[in-house]
């Protein structure tokens, strides 16, 4: 059995990883960009895995990041990537390597959106980079899972209450989503951040306790959906619960022209569609 020839790392690949500085979101977009094109042109998974388990064994951490940047994507199959993946990252000392070589590992588990990548993944909860914990809040709810298991849950719980808006935010609608795990430990942690100020976490518990079918979120739903700038989760949240008691709401939002400009109208004609559907049943 021959063993597939490994191509060299293009130059715009290089010259990104040895840019000095910080990147800009432009440049980041750029530097992913490359890396899909790259990967693109590789074709056979035994190639692109071959060439990542090159870059892992590399003494240079930028390179070893781009092993797990290569395999940061999710596909129909990700069988063949799913095991070289999970031994790669769990074999990092996260205690010794830098941030962005941790950054690159949970991105990459967390892109699979795969259940066998979760438990590795929740070793990067406490990581001092928010944009890892990102991640992590982000990842530690796959798709393929009916039930969170409790790991998963009590790290989202934790999350909820991280000093970084983007990490509540991710793990709020990580957990939230979940309306089969339902535990008053998980609601209370919900209705405790019903008043972030920042990101979308408050919106985001506001839909997962109407999908609990929680009362706390009565009176939010009720403040909110009275003012014209209200955001669309609160439009989903009153979705969710069903309640017709909310229609005159909706329907004053409708008459002045909620969501038309920004496009967003959609959400204000699901939700009334739904609730007057309620109201006649």
């Amino acid at each position: 059995m021959s063993i597939p020839t490994l191509p060299p790392i293009p130059e715009e690949i290089l010259t990104r990883l040895n840019a000095p500085g910080d990147w800009d979101e432009e440049f980041f977009d750029e530097y992913f960009d490359a890396v899909d094109r790259f990967r693109d042109s590789l074709g056979d998974p035994a190639v692109t895995l071959g060439l990542a388990r090159r870059l892992w064994a590399d003494p240079d951490e930028k390179m070893r990041a781009l092993g797990f940047d290569l395999l940061a994507f999710k596909s129909p199959d990700v069988s063949w990537q799913l095991t070289p993946l999970v031994e790669a990252a769990e074999a990092l000392d996260l205690d010794r390597v830098d941030e962005n070589l941790r950054w690159s590992a949970a991105h990459a588990l967390a892109a699979v959106d795969h259940e066998r990548a979760l438990v590795p993944l929740l070793r990067f909860a406490r990581d001092p980079d928010p944009d890892v914990r990102r991640h992590v809040a982000r990842g530690a709810s796959p798709s393929g899972l009916m039930l969170l298991p409790e790991e998963a849950v009590t790290v989202l719980l934790d999350l909820m209450r991280d000093l970084n808006p983007g990490v509540r935010d991710w793990a709020t609608f990580s957990l939230g989503v979940r309306s089969g795990n339902d535990t008053p430990e998980i609601r209370d942690a919900l209705a405790a951040v019903l008043e972030d100020l920042e990101a979308d976490t408050a919106g985001e518990a506001a839909v997962a306790l109407a999908l609990r079918h929680d009362p706390r979120v009565l009176p939010v739903l009720k403040e909110k959906l009275a003012d014209l700038d209200v955001g669309n989760l609160y439009l989903e949240a009153a979705q969710e619960l069903g309640d017709p008691q909310f229609l005159p709401l909706l329907r004053q939002l409708k008459d002045r022209g909620w969501g038309v400009e920004t496009g967003d109208a959609f959400y204000l004609d699901s939700a009334l569609e739904i609730l007057s559907g309620s109201s006649t049943a």
